[in-house]
């Protein structure tokens, strides 16, 4: 006699289940990987770096100017989220895309401080 044909996998729909099961589980359990700071920095050295290549590129100075509440990067004016602020300053980036002057920018957050150090030379942002 033949054997009736043993069913031990799974269905369709119960893998289908599963996997939803899981992913939902994962989406839920899953925290930012990244404050509201560290965005603000992010975006702030994206800036910078674009001003510096547009000096490059056009060969003429272009000024940044970091205020308390708001940041100017040649022709872009950059609104901080309420809860930040930062020190102010100001500095320029040359034809060559040198910066003028050297500074460490603090900002603030409610309960988090991050350090925006603008390096002589290469001009770059660095973030700490």
């Amino acid at each position: 006699m033949d054997k009736p044909p043993v069913n031990n996998a799974f269905t369709l729909m119960e893998a289908l289940l599963t996997l939803l099961i899981i992913s939902l589980l994962t989406l839920i359990s899953l925290k930012p990987s990244i404050s509201h700071l560290e965005y603000f920095s992010r975006k702030m050295a994206a800036y910078s770096v674009l001003t510096q290549e547009k000096a490059f590129i056009a060969k003429e100075n272009k000024d940044v100017r970091i205020e308390k509440d708001r940041a100017y990067f040649a022709d872009i004016e950059f609104q901080y989220p309420p809860s930040i602020s930062c020190t102010p300053f100001a500095f320029h980036y040359n034809a060559k895309g040198n910066i003028s002057q050297a500074h460490t920018i603090q900002c603030t957050d409610k309960d988090r401080t991050i350090h925006l150090i603008y390096q002589l030379g290469s001009g770059r942002v660095r973030i700490e």
